[in-house]
């Protein structure tokens, strides 16, 4: 289980960014390993928790499987497909 759900995005982030190191080692805490030591590893979304924000699972497969595990993570998507909306606010960073 990861330790932290996603947080959710205070407004003037839309506009100033943030940075919260804290926050961001916990996030980044399950990532690090697989790239270190080689492993695919990929975030399904599959569903969203009582606040609205999002809920993943992190698929992580042995090396050179990357062909197995997005055909794994595309069928978990799909079954999860109709829980998942999208968000009820949408922020484009790259946009204007």
């Amino acid at each position: 289980m990861c330790r932290i759900t996603a947080p959710q995005i205070p407004r003037a982030a839309a506009c100033y960014g943030e940075s919260n190191l804290a926050v961001t080692a916990k996030l980044m805490s399950y990532i690090v390993a697989p790239n270190f030591i080689g492993l695919p590893a990929i975030t399904v979304p599959v569903g969203h928790d009582r606040d609205g924000l999002p809920i993943g699972i992190q698929i992580i497969g042995r090396p050179w499987a990357e062909a197995t595990l997005l055909q794994v993570a595309a069928a978990l998507e799909g079954l999860c497909a109709p829980q998942n909306k999208g968000p009820n606010v949408f922020y484009d960073m790259l946009g204007q």
